[in-house]
Protein backbone atom coordinates (compact mmCIF):
# COMPACT_ATOMS: atom_id res chain seq x y z
CA UNK A 1 0.00 0.00 0.00
CA UNK A 2 1.52 3.81 -1.00
CA UNK A 3 1.04 5.85 1.56
CA UNK A 4 -0.91 8.85 1.66
CA UNK A 5 0.52 12.31 0.96
CA UNK A 6 0.50 14.64 3.81
CA UNK A 7 -0.70 18.34 2.80
CA UNK A 8 1.96 20.43 0.64
CA UNK A 9 2.83 24.18 0.36
CA UNK A 10 4.32 23.22 -3.30
CA UNK A 11 1.07 24.34 -5.67
CA UNK A 12 0.05 28.00 -3.60
CA UNK A 13 -0.53 30.45 -5.82
CA UNK A 14 0.61 28.41 -8.67
CA UNK A 15 -0.92 28.68 -11.58
CA UNK A 16 -1.35 24.69 -13.12
CA UNK A 17 -2.55 23.58 -16.66
CA UNK A 18 -3.64 19.69 -16.60
CA UNK A 19 -3.63 18.15 -20.01
CA UNK A 20 -6.93 15.53 -20.63
CA UNK A 21 -8.42 16.89 -17.14
CA UNK A 22 -11.61 15.63 -17.53
CA UNK A 23 -10.17 11.83 -17.62
CA UNK A 24 -10.60 9.93 -14.77
CA UNK A 25 -6.55 10.48 -13.80
CA UNK A 26 -6.82 14.16 -14.99
CA UNK A 27 -9.71 14.73 -13.18
CA UNK A 28 -8.46 13.20 -9.56
CA UNK A 29 -5.23 15.63 -10.21
CA UNK A 30 -7.58 18.47 -10.43
CA UNK A 31 -9.59 17.19 -7.48
CA UNK A 32 -6.27 17.46 -5.19
CA UNK A 33 -4.85 20.14 -6.49
CA UNK A 34 -8.19 22.40 -5.96
CA UNK A 35 -7.32 21.56 -2.46
CA UNK A 36 -4.23 22.81 -2.43
CA UNK A 37 -5.31 26.87 -2.54
CA UNK A 38 -3.61 27.56 -5.94
CA UNK A 39 -3.61 30.66 -8.03
CA UNK A 40 -5.64 28.85 -11.01
CA UNK A 41 -5.93 25.54 -12.49
CA UNK A 42 -6.12 25.49 -16.58
CA UNK A 43 -8.57 22.17 -17.50
CA UNK A 44 -7.60 21.69 -20.89
CA UNK A 45 -10.13 18.67 -22.88
CA UNK A 46 -10.95 18.27 -26.63
CA UNK A 47 -14.17 16.59 -25.06
CA UNK A 48 -16.69 19.43 -25.11
CA UNK A 49 -19.44 17.71 -23.45
CA UNK A 50 -17.13 16.41 -20.61
CA UNK A 51 -15.69 20.32 -20.11
CA UNK A 52 -19.23 21.20 -19.39
CA UNK A 53 -20.28 18.58 -17.56
CA UNK A 54 -16.76 19.09 -15.09
CA UNK A 55 -17.40 23.04 -15.03
CA UNK A 56 -20.89 21.92 -13.11
CA UNK A 57 -19.48 19.65 -10.76
CA UNK A 58 -16.65 21.43 -9.56
CA UNK A 59 -18.33 25.09 -9.49
CA UNK A 60 -14.85 26.66 -8.86
CA UNK A 61 -13.66 29.99 -9.35
CA UNK A 62 -10.11 28.72 -9.48
CA UNK A 63 -10.76 26.74 -12.62
CA UNK A 64 -10.46 27.47 -16.04
CA UNK A 65 -12.16 25.42 -18.96
CA UNK A 66 -10.03 25.25 -22.12
CA UNK A 67 -11.36 23.17 -25.32
CA UNK A 68 -8.78 22.10 -27.59
CA UNK A 69 -6.53 19.17 -28.54
CA UNK A 70 -2.90 18.34 -27.52
CA UNK A 71 -2.16 18.08 -31.52
CA UNK A 72 -2.59 21.43 -32.25
CA UNK A 73 0.77 23.22 -30.95
CA UNK A 74 -0.17 26.72 -31.01
CA UNK A 75 -3.42 25.81 -29.05
CA UNK A 76 -1.14 23.94 -26.56
CA UNK A 77 1.12 26.64 -26.29
CA UNK A 78 -1.95 29.49 -25.39
CA UNK A 79 -2.93 26.98 -22.84
CA UNK A 80 0.53 27.15 -21.36
CA UNK A 81 1.34 30.86 -20.99
CA UNK A 82 2.01 32.04 -17.80
CA UNK A 83 1.64 28.69 -16.39
CA UNK A 84 3.66 27.46 -13.39
CA UNK A 85 3.18 23.33 -13.76
CA UNK A 86 1.89 21.40 -16.05
CA UNK A 87 0.75 17.32 -15.80
CA UNK A 88 0.08 15.71 -18.89
CA UNK A 89 -2.77 12.90 -18.98
CA UNK A 90 -4.05 13.41 -22.53
CA UNK A 91 -4.18 9.94 -24.09
CA UNK A 92 -5.25 7.74 -26.62
CA UNK A 93 -5.47 4.92 -23.50
CA UNK A 94 -7.89 2.10 -25.28
CA UNK A 95 -5.64 -1.21 -26.61
CA UNK A 96 -8.54 -1.41 -29.00
CA UNK A 97 -8.83 2.10 -30.42
CA UNK A 98 -5.44 2.20 -30.97
CA UNK A 99 -4.56 -1.19 -32.67
CA UNK A 100 -7.11 -0.32 -35.58
CA UNK A 101 -6.06 3.63 -35.37
CA UNK A 102 -2.85 3.52 -35.10
CA UNK A 103 -1.54 6.35 -36.76
CA UNK A 104 -4.47 8.47 -34.49
CA UNK A 105 -2.58 7.35 -31.58
CA UNK A 106 0.58 8.01 -32.48
CA UNK A 107 -0.21 11.53 -33.62
CA UNK A 108 -1.74 12.27 -29.83
CA UNK A 109 0.34 9.91 -27.83
CA UNK A 110 3.62 10.60 -29.39
CA UNK A 111 3.62 13.94 -31.58
CA UNK A 112 1.02 15.66 -28.93
CA UNK A 113 3.21 15.44 -25.81
CA UNK A 114 6.05 16.49 -27.97
CA UNK A 115 3.68 19.63 -28.74
CA UNK A 116 3.30 20.20 -24.87
CA UNK A 117 7.05 19.47 -24.14
CA UNK A 118 8.18 22.37 -27.15
CA UNK A 119 5.25 24.53 -25.44
CA UNK A 120 6.42 24.32 -22.26
CA UNK A 121 10.23 24.84 -22.95
CA UNK A 122 9.17 27.68 -25.07
CA UNK A 123 6.76 29.20 -22.25
CA UNK A 124 9.38 28.95 -19.84
CA UNK A 125 7.04 26.22 -17.19
CA UNK A 126 8.95 24.70 -14.17
CA UNK A 127 7.76 20.79 -14.14
CA UNK A 128 6.07 18.75 -16.65
CA UNK A 129 4.77 15.11 -15.31
CA UNK A 130 3.56 12.86 -17.72
CA UNK A 131 1.32 10.27 -17.34
CA UNK A 132 2.46 6.38 -18.68
CA UNK A 133 1.03 3.41 -18.80
CA UNK A 134 1.95 -0.54 -17.48
CA UNK A 135 1.41 -1.30 -21.16
CA UNK A 136 5.16 0.63 -21.94
CA UNK A 137 7.06 -2.15 -20.81
CA UNK A 138 7.56 -4.45 -23.20
CA UNK A 139 5.02 -3.07 -25.38
CA UNK A 140 3.11 -5.67 -27.44
CA UNK A 141 0.54 -3.09 -28.65
CA UNK A 142 0.02 0.14 -30.75
CA UNK A 143 -0.90 1.79 -27.82
CA UNK A 144 1.91 0.62 -25.43
CA UNK A 145 4.28 1.28 -28.30
CA UNK A 146 3.31 5.09 -28.46
CA UNK A 147 3.60 5.26 -24.52
CA UNK A 148 7.22 3.78 -24.60
CA UNK A 149 8.31 6.36 -26.87
CA UNK A 150 6.38 9.01 -25.17
CA UNK A 151 8.98 7.79 -21.96
CA UNK A 152 11.82 8.49 -24.16
CA UNK A 153 10.80 11.34 -25.47
CA UNK A 154 10.46 12.97 -22.23
CA UNK A 155 14.10 12.22 -21.20
CA UNK A 156 15.82 13.04 -24.98
CA UNK A 157 14.03 16.16 -24.46
CA UNK A 158 15.13 16.81 -20.71
CA UNK A 159 18.60 16.21 -22.08
CA UNK A 160 18.28 19.03 -24.62
CA UNK A 161 16.78 21.03 -21.97
CA UNK A 162 17.73 20.53 -18.46
CA UNK A 163 17.05 23.58 -16.85
CA UNK A 164 13.01 22.23 -17.35
CA UNK A 165 11.95 19.62 -15.31
CA UNK A 166 10.52 16.97 -16.22
CA UNK A 167 8.93 13.34 -14.78
CA UNK A 168 7.24 9.94 -16.06
CA UNK A 169 4.87 7.82 -14.01
CA UNK A 170 4.12 4.27 -15.16
CA UNK A 171 0.93 3.16 -13.74
CA UNK A 172 -1.17 0.13 -13.36
CA UNK A 173 -4.75 0.27 -13.75
CA UNK A 174 -7.06 2.77 -11.98
CA UNK A 175 -9.92 0.48 -10.11
CA UNK A 176 -13.35 1.89 -11.65
CA UNK A 177 -11.79 4.26 -14.23
CA UNK A 178 -13.68 5.29 -16.89
CA UNK A 179 -14.06 2.36 -20.26
CA UNK A 180 -12.50 -0.29 -17.83
CA UNK A 181 -13.62 -3.39 -16.64
CA UNK A 182 -15.28 -2.61 -12.94
CA UNK A 183 -17.64 -0.11 -14.69
CA UNK A 184 -18.52 -2.30 -17.58
CA UNK A 185 -19.40 -5.46 -15.37
CA UNK A 186 -21.66 -3.02 -12.85
CA UNK A 187 -23.09 -2.09 -16.23
CA UNK A 188 -23.80 -5.45 -17.17
CA UNK A 189 -25.19 -6.61 -14.06
CA UNK A 190 -27.26 -4.24 -13.53
CA UNK A 191 -28.59 -4.50 -17.18
CA UNK A 192 -29.35 -8.60 -16.13
CA UNK A 193 -26.76 -9.10 -19.04
CA UNK A 194 -24.02 -12.00 -19.55
CA UNK A 195 -20.55 -11.47 -17.64
CA UNK A 196 -17.83 -11.70 -20.19
CA UNK A 197 -14.09 -10.98 -19.51
CA UNK A 198 -11.03 -11.94 -21.87
CA UNK A 199 -9.18 -14.59 -20.03
CA UNK A 200 -9.50 -16.89 -16.59
CA UNK A 201 -5.65 -16.55 -16.36
CA UNK A 202 -5.48 -12.45 -17.38
CA UNK A 203 -3.22 -10.92 -14.90
CA UNK A 204 -3.55 -6.96 -14.50
CA UNK A 205 -2.02 -4.38 -11.97
CA UNK A 206 -4.69 -2.42 -9.80
CA UNK A 207 -4.32 0.79 -8.15
CA UNK A 208 -7.07 2.94 -6.08
CA UNK A 209 -8.19 6.20 -6.71
CA UNK A 210 -6.13 7.67 -3.71
CA UNK A 211 -3.12 5.44 -4.07
CA UNK A 212 -2.61 7.35 -7.81
CA UNK A 213 -3.23 10.82 -6.78
CA UNK A 214 -0.31 10.00 -3.87
CA UNK A 215 1.99 8.24 -5.95
CA UNK A 216 1.66 11.18 -8.81
CA UNK A 217 2.01 13.38 -6.53
CA UNK A 218 5.16 12.65 -4.60
CA UNK A 219 6.95 11.62 -8.16
CA UNK A 220 5.83 15.27 -9.03
CA UNK A 221 7.03 16.76 -6.07
CA UNK A 222 10.57 15.02 -5.91
CA UNK A 223 11.11 13.23 -9.84
CA UNK A 224 13.67 15.03 -12.19
CA UNK A 225 16.00 14.61 -14.91
CA UNK A 226 12.75 13.30 -16.89
CA UNK A 227 13.44 9.68 -14.46
CA UNK A 228 10.12 7.12 -14.80
CA UNK A 229 8.97 6.63 -11.42
CA UNK A 230 6.75 2.70 -11.09
CA UNK A 231 4.98 2.20 -7.95
CA UNK A 232 5.77 -1.44 -7.07
CA UNK A 233 2.36 -3.12 -6.92
CA UNK A 234 0.41 -6.68 -6.02
CA UNK A 235 -0.73 -8.53 -9.47
CA UNK A 236 -4.08 -9.86 -9.14
CA UNK A 237 -5.90 -12.23 -11.52
CA UNK A 238 -8.81 -10.44 -13.14
CA UNK A 239 -11.03 -12.70 -11.87
CA UNK A 240 -10.52 -12.56 -8.36
CA UNK A 241 -10.95 -9.06 -8.78
CA UNK A 242 -14.12 -9.41 -9.86
CA UNK A 243 -14.80 -11.90 -7.17
CA UNK A 244 -13.93 -9.20 -4.92
CA UNK A 245 -15.64 -6.34 -6.01
CA UNK A 246 -19.10 -7.68 -6.98
CA UNK A 247 -19.35 -11.40 -5.01
CA UNK A 248 -19.39 -13.26 -8.20
CA UNK A 249 -17.82 -16.78 -8.96
CA UNK A 250 -15.88 -17.94 -12.06
CA UNK A 251 -19.15 -20.27 -12.67
CA UNK A 252 -21.10 -16.74 -13.44
CA UNK A 253 -18.70 -15.68 -16.18
CA UNK A 254 -18.36 -16.17 -19.49
CA UNK A 255 -14.70 -16.02 -21.12
CA UNK A 256 -14.43 -15.04 -24.75
CA UNK A 257 -10.35 -14.91 -25.29
CA UNK A 258 -8.08 -12.21 -25.32
CA UNK A 259 -8.31 -9.48 -28.43
CA UNK A 260 -5.78 -7.93 -30.74
CA UNK A 261 -2.87 -6.51 -28.93
CA UNK A 262 -3.67 -7.14 -25.05
CA UNK A 263 -1.06 -9.48 -22.96
CA UNK A 264 -2.30 -12.45 -20.57
CA UNK A 265 -0.10 -11.04 -17.87
CA UNK A 266 0.92 -6.95 -17.78
CA UNK A 267 4.42 -6.35 -16.14
CA UNK A 268 5.47 -2.95 -14.37
CA UNK A 269 9.17 -3.18 -14.98
CA UNK A 270 11.48 -5.23 -17.09
CA UNK A 271 14.18 -7.49 -15.98
CA UNK A 272 16.57 -5.41 -18.17
CA UNK A 273 15.33 -2.24 -16.25
CA UNK A 274 15.41 -3.82 -13.02
CA UNK A 275 19.00 -4.04 -13.19
CA UNK A 276 19.54 -0.24 -13.24
CA UNK A 277 16.28 0.98 -10.98
CA UNK A 278 16.81 2.56 -7.91
CA UNK A 279 14.88 0.45 -5.60
CA UNK A 280 12.85 2.14 -2.52
CA UNK A 281 10.36 0.58 -0.22
CA UNK A 282 7.42 1.62 -2.43
CA UNK A 283 8.75 2.44 -6.39
CA UNK A 284 11.02 1.95 -8.42
CA UNK A 285 12.98 4.67 -10.01
CA UNK A 286 13.89 4.44 -13.74
CA UNK A 287 17.06 7.09 -13.78
CA UNK A 288 17.47 8.86 -17.54
CA UNK A 289 20.70 7.44 -18.94
CA UNK A 290 20.69 9.48 -21.86
CA UNK A 291 23.75 12.03 -22.43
Amino acid sequence: MLKKMTKTNFFENRTICVFGGTGTIGSLIIEYLLKQQPSSIRVFSNDENSLWEKEQEWNSDKLRFLLGDIRDYRRVLRAVRNTDYVFNSAAIKHVSKAEYNPIEAVNTNILGLDNIIEACISANVKKLLHISTDKACEPICVMGYTKAIGERIMQTRWIQNPTFDMVSVRLGNVLGSRGSIIPIVRDLIEQNKPITITDSNMVRYFMKENEVVDFIMKAFIEGNHADIWIPKLKEELLIDVLEREFKISEKEVIFIGKRKGEKLKEILISQDELEDAQSEKEYWILKNTYD
